[in-house]
């Protein structure tokens, strides 16, 4: 059965079970491939976003970490039904393989260390067909993968230490001809004789973690990653959604990464797609203002920029990971924009402003392929001009800084322009062009920035009122959307 911790996928199954799943997938035309999870390898995947990924499609990942049932147990109340070793796992698909004459391939270990557990295998599996093995010191990579496709080998067994092993059997997933793939860490030392497995009592204990510390020492900073583990459980939710529901709205809760993945698509789409930075002030215009919440409804995603949206969102049960505010947004979706040629178009701001704002924008995006650009203040007859020439370049991402509601609506009514991706923008421009100073980060890390505006730009204040009747309503449930 698969479950969750921390948004990764883990199956709660016993040793015989992922044995079993293992000779199966040596029974498919497709390759598939299994990943030890541990404490450590979750706090890597947190950050690595590679990694992560590959975690998510793996076909099998068995709980090897003591923490992860012991997680699961205290936070989850669950019980994990086996906590299964990498060795474990390893000596008993050698014993499968054996007995199914099933061929096996090793990778991984230094040149000494491979060959001598090759010859203990040999003596302890003596009828396992090994079709070839090699150390994880690899010169090229393509030709050892060549090497592991012309052996013809059913299971291959990677030991290069994680994440290295899963990121080398996935990147070459499909080029390797193996129907099963499993990286086993330090499997080859065992073999070897290099490392001493504990006592069979300490390891049902789960305490082999502490046994292997007291004879290597210098596995102190890979255990005291275990509270890093603890603080991870406890702050982020098991299932991390792409999407969450506030006010009836559907609010957008991805990563930086896959939140510029989504808006590439609308591009590629090649069809109109409108993309709103929300902020608690523009959500609290939204519940006076049917027109405007309507847009935010049919709004194809919406990023969550205000601190309010997260915390307003907590208060009615619903967990927001990934704030991302609009200007940084905006400027990565430049360098989007740079990096594959997008016609860019940017409307908004005072004349000197946007045009000061231009100037940031080229020299730090030299290659920007800027269709055109126009000041906030605009005539019928402007505006007319500006409509023709977004038509008639074909402009594939228009930015709108006029102001938040109101920069949302234009969109909105000149959606007929087709403009596959539409981003509401509000005071970006002030600030790349140098009128407005960014608060310090350490502001913007406390959810303040709003304060910081407010003081800087006391014109602002009334705007500040939206967000305490917002705040208000938020804190005593008093929202009728």
């Amino acid at each position: 059965m698969r479950s969750y911790i921390i948004n990764i996928p883990v199956d709660n199954i016993t040793l015989k079970e992922a044995v079993k799943r293992a000779e199966d997938f040596t029974l498919d035309s497709k390759p598939h491939f299994a990943i030890a999870i541990n404490p450590e390898k979750i706090i890597k995947a947190n950050t690595d976003t590679e990694l992560f990924e590959i975690i998510r499609n793996s076909d099998l990942n068995f709980i090897d970490g003591v923490g992860i049932s012991w997680a699961f147990r205290i936070f989850y109340h669950e019980k994990i039904k086996e906590r299964i070793t990498g060795i474990d796992l390893f000596s008993s698909l050698l014993e499968s393989a054996e007995k199914n004459n099933k061929t096996v391939y090793f990778l991984g270990s230094q040149e000494e260390t491979i060959n001598k557990a090759v010859k203990n295998i040999k003596e302890k599996y003596p009828e396992l067909k090994i079709t070839g093995f090699h150390n994880g010191y690899l010169q090229t990579e393509e030709e050892i993968v060549k090497q592991i496709k012309k052996s013809n080998t059913d299971m291959l067994f990677v030991g290069m230490g994680s994440p290295k092993q899963e990121k080398f059997i996935f990147r070459n997933l499909n080029t390797l001809g193996v129907q099963f793939s499993v990286g086993v860490g330090g499997s080859f030392n065992v073999f070897a004789g290099e490392f001493k497995r504990a006592p069979s009592l300490v390891q049902k204990l789960g305490m082999e973690w502490f046994y292997r510390l007291i004879l290597n020492p210098k596995r102190l900073p890979r255990i005291m990653s275990l509270p890093r583990f603890i603080l991870l459980v406890m702050k982020k939710p098991r299932i991390i959604k792409e999407e969450v529901n506030f006010l009836n709205i559907n609010i957008s809760n991805r990563d930086f990464k896959d939140t510029l993945k989504v808006t590439d698509s609308f591009i590629k789409s090649r069809s109109f797609h409108l993309v709103v930075t929300l902020n608690g002030e523009m959500a609290s215009r939204a519940l006076g203002d049917e027109d405007f919440f309507q847009i935010l409804q049919k709004s194809d995603l919406v990023i969550p920029d205000g601190v309010g949206i997260v915390w307003g969102a907590r208060r009615f049960g619903e967990r927001i990971i990934y704030r991302i505010p609009g200007i940084d947004f905006a400027w990565e979706t430049l360098r989007l924009a740079e990096q594959n040629n997008y016609r860019t178009y940017l409307l908004g701001a005072k004349e000197n402003v946007i045009n000061n704002a231009i100037k940031k924008i080229k020299g730090e995006f030299p290659k920007l392929n800027i269709a055109g650009y126009h000041s906030g203040y605009f005539d019928k007859t402007e505006e007319e001009k500006i409509l023709n020439e977004i038509k008639e370049k074909n402009v594939q991402i228009l930015f709108v800084g006029i102001g938040g509601v109101k920069q949302e609506k234009w969109i909105w009514d000149h959606k007929d322009l087709n403009v596959p991706l539409n981003i509401g923008i509000g005071g970006s421009f002030d600030v790349w062009s140098g009128k407005i100073r960014r608060a310090p980060r350490i502001i913007r890390k406390l959810g303040l920035e709003w304060l910081y505006r407010t003081i800087v730009q006391p014109s602002r204040i009334l705007r500040a009122g939206n967000l305490f009747i917002f705040a208000f309503k938020i804190m005593f449930k008093r929202i009728e959307k």
